[in-house]
């Protein structure tokens, strides 16, 4: 990059920075995305801006639509694989946002950043069936959204009402047949946001809630190195046979290339042995892709999302 575009992007950045104090948000500069995912690796960040509402959500992605930064929203980093070269610009946080509400008819309100397991607690307490499904998720309203995150047999599409979504400087309501949700996947407007969403939840027993819970929770922390920092499913499930049995076949269960490796104890899951690099766990994709399209004809598309400068 030569040395005026450099300066103009310092500039830029210093404007930024400016309005976000304006905007009294809470930002930190050079953050080491390494303390953010789950998985534990990355690089470092320009710049990470936490708004604390849905509000203030809103006004940052207005403020960064008007600039010459590049910028990116993240969500609990659940699951996310950042490039050890880092993010360039601006990540917007959802971390702060955790805001719910419990309203009449069995209706929750819950911002981009509220935790799935935070609305299931909620949920319980209130005695509403429908949420269980999420026991177990580590995922965020917005990301659960942006890929109908599921598990337990249910899924996000199955109990989201109304998703509210910054586009290109406003916000627009969806419905839930507007989306078309599929399998790990949604269908929102090209460059939308999701900045907070509404679920239909039914009366239940709550003690029933509670034991299908339980039920979930103690099959997970049996199937899944929940102990070990991970980034969730790897893969998505493709049509022929579920990844984790595929990947087991293909004997990736236990392989390892520097400090990541394939689970012993869910093959679709890459853990973070100790001092793991974005440049491992990426190996470790690219090597089961290959394998499983040269061996068994399966082409293995990535659930995780990766971001993050790419090294020249």
């Amino acid at each position: 990059m030569d040395s005026g575009r450099e300066d103009t992007q310092r500039d830029t950045m210093k404007k930024v920075i400016e309005e976000l104090k304006r905007l009294g948000c809470y930002y930190l500069q050079n953050f080491p995305m390494d303390r953010y995912t789950s998985l534990r690796v990355g690089g470092v960040a320009d710049l990470i801006v936490y708004p604390r509402n849905h509000l203030q959500f809103v006004q940052v992605l207005n403020l960064l639509s008007s600039v010459a930064v590049p910028w990116m929203v993240l969500g609990g980093g659940s699951n996310t694989l950042v490039h050890d070269e880092g993010i360039q610009g601006v990540v917007v946080s959802t971390k702060m946002m955790r805001g719910i509400e419990v309203l009449d008819d069995g209706v929750v309100v819950a911002e981009a950043g509220a935790v799935l397991g935070s609305i299931l607690n909620m949920s319980i307490r209130a005695g509403l069936s429908g949420f269980e499904f999420a026991a177990g998720i580590p995922g965020t309203v917005g990301g659960g959204v942006f890929m109908n995150a599921g598990a337990n047999g249910g899924e996000i599409k199955d109990v989201v009402e109304r998703v509210w979504v910054w586009l290109e400087g406003r916000e627009v309501v969806l419905s839930r047949d507007e989306i078309k949700f599929e399998y790990r996947k949604s269908h929102l407007p090209e460059g939308g946001i999701v900045t907070k969403a509404t679920f239909v939840l039914k009366p239940g027993d709550r003690e029933e809630i509670k034991r299908r819970v339980k039920d979930y929770l103690e099959r997970r922390s049996k199937t899944q190195p929940i102990t070990m920092s991970n980034c969730g499913s790897v893969f998505k499930n493709p049509p022929e046979i579920p990844a984790g049995k595929l990947l087991d076949e293909l004997g990736f269960k236990g392989f390892r290339i520097g400090g990541a490796k394939f689970s012993e104890i869910h093959a679709n899951f890459i853990v973070n042995l100790a001092n793991a690099r974005a440049s491992d766990v990426l190996a470790l994709i690219d090597i089961a892709r290959e394998e499983a399209l040269k061996r068994r004809g399966i082409e293995l598309e990535p659930e995780i999302k990766i971001v993050g400068k790419v090294k020249d």
